[in-house]
């Protein structure tokens, strides 16, 4: 049986966290030749027949809050390639409350709550560096044009229940805090739409540091020389959120306040002066 509260903690080492909880937490280095290894604490195969499921606490110093109903986690870590980092990257499966279904009204209510303890705790939203800085409904509108799956939704906007009901699976609503981001993201039961009925949704949460986040960028061969390659790949898509940012503007207004997790971002009025910085 799993405990019913487990912590994580980005960059743990995780034979560490083994040894916390050593009835819980199952390693998987037959992957790759041991290049990757997963972490996983799963309560659905504990509890298959009620909804008492495990609540996780994110240790991430001034950071730090709870996720309750989770269902189960995924850690991941690059031994052989990055081995000082440890775990780098976390996934969580989280029910939207205890019981199966919900109404709509209720899931929207709960999903905007944890988005509010995950803001309270500290969290910053953040908007991918290469795409165009919207704040409220129209970061939300933007995200759910075509092309746009993912995109950065503000969670300081909370739809109304006939948006609510209209946002494709798998919208994304991004936050940082101190080098780690977090993305949230849902899904729903495609066959439980009907408004006046009960839906059934599933939440995801993913953990990952700022150095995978840069990592990502660049091939294979190249990732072991990301922190050489990435100052220039970090003006390369200033660029192209530039470039988005004035094929859209007459139709959204651009959030000229927003400032990226490195502190950085296009300087204000830029697009007045039809410079890109």
């Amino acid at each position: 049986m799993s405990p019913k509260e487990v912590t994580i903690r980005l960059g743990q080492q995780g034979r560490e966290w083994v040894d916390m909880y050593p009835n819980a937490v199952h390693a998987n280095d037959k992957n790759a030749n041991g290049e990757i290894v997963f972490y996983d604490v799963d309560w659905k195969s504990d509890q298959l027949t009620n909804r008492q499921l495990g609540t996780v606490r994110i240790d991430h110093g001034n950071n730090s809050f709870s996720v309750p109903y989770v269902l189960s986690i995924m850690g991941t870590a690059l031994p052989q390639d990055f081995p000082e980092e440890g775990i780098y990257n976390f996934d969580l499966s989280v029910a939207i409350s205890p019981n199966s279904t919900n109404s709509h009204a209720i899931a929207l209510h709960q999903f905007y709550a944890l988005l509010k303890t995950i803001q309270n705790a500290g969290w910053k939203r953040e908007i991918g560096v290469y795409n165009p800085r919207l704040s409220g409904r129209d970061a939300l509108l933007y995200s759910q044009a075509g092309g746009n799956s993912n995109y950065s939704v503000d969670a300081n906007y909370v739809p109304a229940l006939d948006e609510w009901m209209k946002i494709n699976d798998y919208t994304d609503w991004k936050f940082y805090a101190n080098e780690v981001y977090l993305d949230v993201t849902f899904v729903r039961n495609p066959d439980k739409m009907d408004p006046n009925q009960p839906g059934a949704y599933l939440v995801s949460l993913n953990f990952k540091s700022a150095n995978a986040v840069e990592r990502a960028y660049f091939d294979k061969k190249d990732r072991p020389r990301y922190k050489e390659l990435y100052p220039a790949e970090r003006k390369r898509l200033a660029k192209l959120r530039g470039e988005a940012e004035r094929k859209i503007s007459s139709q959204y207004h651009i959030d000229e306040t927003y400032i990226d997790p490195d502190g950085e971002t296009l300087a204000p009025g830029w697009i007045r002066q039809g410079e890109i910085n």
